[in-house]
């Protein structure tokens, strides 16, 4: 495909023509131009029509990100920083779910999910209690 095909599809595209009626006008394969629009027009659409509201600051590093409007908003500028950012603030987490629990074979005290009716604070203790000879 030529530069020149590449903007007439483009500017054919933009007109509201069909994949089918541009690829029957240039010759080419109705796949070839839908890819090529899926591939270049939304794009260049999205980044036209796109304009960030507000610059955004990464809770770890400090580096500047763009908000974008109907997007959510983001604390961190990738991934790796907010991976790295919750590992070390671990105590920030809201995790309420968590409730002790006392061991119904051995007495001893072990946090456990809310929900969970964990008995036993291992599986030996488990054991023990389920298979315990009683006399």
């Amino acid at each position: 495909m030529t530069e020149q095909q590449k903007e007439q599809i483009m500017g054919m595209r933009l007109k509201g023509h069909s994949h089918t009626a541009i690829a029957d006008s240039l010759g080419l394969s109705r796949n070839t131009v839908k890819s090529f629009c899926l591939r270049n027009i939304r794009v260049k659409l999205h980044e036209e029509t796109v304009t960030p509201i507000s610059k955004g600051v990464c809770a770890r590093c400090g580096k500047g990100f763009t908000l974008c409007p109907g997007h959510r908003q983001r604390r961190f500028c990738s991934d790796h920083c907010r991976m790295v950012w919750w590992n070390t603030h671990r105590d920030l987490l809201k995790s309420n779910a968590k409730v002790e629990h006392t061991c119904a074979c051995c007495g001893k005290r072990f946090m456990g999910y809310e929900q969970q009716r964990r008995k036993y604070c291992s599986h030996a203790c488990y054991i023990t209690a389920r298979y315990r000879k009683v006399s």
